[in-house]
């Protein structure tokens, strides 16, 4: 499989917003089929330690759901967390986010620890621009505001977010076989 959906989890929206997840797996874009998953939880406190930042919305966001608060089983530190989300991913993948996102935060944590990316930036493709070429709403913004339909679950999340993408490749392709 040469595509990865990537999730994260942070305490902040911002640039350098502290990460406390990661989760991510291969996927095949046509038939949906999850090969390898990776999920990782992250100490916050190593997080600030590198200057990491929360913000106070995000602090309540969380507190209203206290019980999707998964990434408090088990964190670890947050190099050690990066450097083992880098040794999962296929440096030749592409890498699925939200990239004015996810990825930008992912980079943040890696510059804060001295790590270099393990991965291009080449490489990194946007759920948003997907949903915009197929033509399909972005499933988190319909309907009620209020309604999240993502668990909060970094990996549980990279699961839905395969789903929908999948809805686009496949839309994409019949697309392009009734034009030849």
């Amino acid at each position: 499989m040469k595509d990865i959906m990537v999730d994260i989890e942070t305490l902040g929206t911002t640039n350098n917003a502290v990460i406390t997840q990661i989760g991510a797996c291969y996927f095949d874009r046509y038939t949906g089929d999850i090969g390898d998953e990776f999920i990782i939880n992250v100490e916050i406190d190593s997080c600030l330690k590198k200057g990491l930042k929360v913000t106070s919305g995000s602090i309540k966001f969380w507190l209203e759901r206290k019980e999707n608060c998964t990434f408090l089983k088990n964190p670890i530190p947050l190099g050690s967390a990066l450097g083992k989300f880098g040794t999962f991913i296929d440096k030749k993948a592409f890498l699925w986010s939200h990239a004015t996102f996810d990825m930008i935060i992912l980079a943040a944590g890696y510059e804060a620890v001295g790590q270099g990316l393990p991965y291009s930036y080449r490489n990194i493709r946007d759920i948003r621009t997907l949903t915009d070429l197929a033509h399909i709403p972005y499933k988190k913004e319909e309907g009620d505001e209020k309604k999240d339909a993502k668990s909060h679950d970094a990996l549980e999340d990279c699961r839905y977010q395969v789903g929908y993408c999948v809805e686009c490749f496949k839309k994409l392709r019949q697309s392009q076989d009734a034009k030849t």
